[in-house]
């Protein structure tokens, strides 16, 4: 079984089964905790940071272009990023969701926060692959992940480490339709 972040894929599904969603990926806004900045149409005119050589920094490059933020400011990694929005270098920045939610529960001298609500427009949903011959196992770990969703211990499990609802796939809109 593969379960590090696959994304659930059209060209995916042809080569192995896939359970379905366990929860949605993408980028994320980090803002401090005390901003202004309450949704997407606040960056405009507001400086963003980003990592280049990541689909996030494409998507900032994308809003600069179209006018939704003001300036766009490089950083080599992840914790420059955080370190640059947490001393107000940029007033917010766009990274790997994920990421960003687990380094921010980790981090408590870090004053900041995922902008929520907010739907990554780089973003996938993410589920587990087998083999086709494995559709019992399959069927097994969908009747697990389903109840998971159903009773909230995996929307706990995703607060633990600091997603937000945004980041959650309920049983009905993450139903996978495997071909084969």
């Amino acid at each position: 079984m593969v379960v590090d972040a696959m994304y659930v894929k059209d060209e995916r599904l042809k080569m192995a089964a896939f359970s379905d969603k366990w929860y949605q990926e993408g980028e994320a806004v980090v803002i401090p905790q005390n901003s202004s900045i309450k949704s997407k149409a606040d960056l405009k005119g507001k400086n963003v940071g980003a990592q280049p050589g990541t689909t996030f920094y494409e998507t900032a490059q994308a809003w600069k272009k179209s006018g939704a933020i003001g300036d766009l400011t490089s950083f080599d990694n992840q914790a420059t990023l955080m370190t640059a929005v947490n001393m107000g270098k940029v007033d917010a920045v766009v990274t790997d969701g994920i990421v960003a939610g687990y380094t921010l529960s980790q981090d408590s001298s870090l004053k900041l926060k995922l902008l929520s609500p907010y739907k990554p427009e780089a973003s996938g949903q993410i589920g587990s692959a087998v083999r086709f011959s494995d559709e019992a196992f399959l069927n097994e770990v969908d009747k697990a992940l389903n109840e998971m969703k159903q009773d909230g211990s995996l929307m706990e499990i995703l607060t633990s480490y600091g997603l937000t609802k945004d980041y959650f796939v309920g049983v009905d809109q993450g139903k996978t339709k495997n071909v084969k």
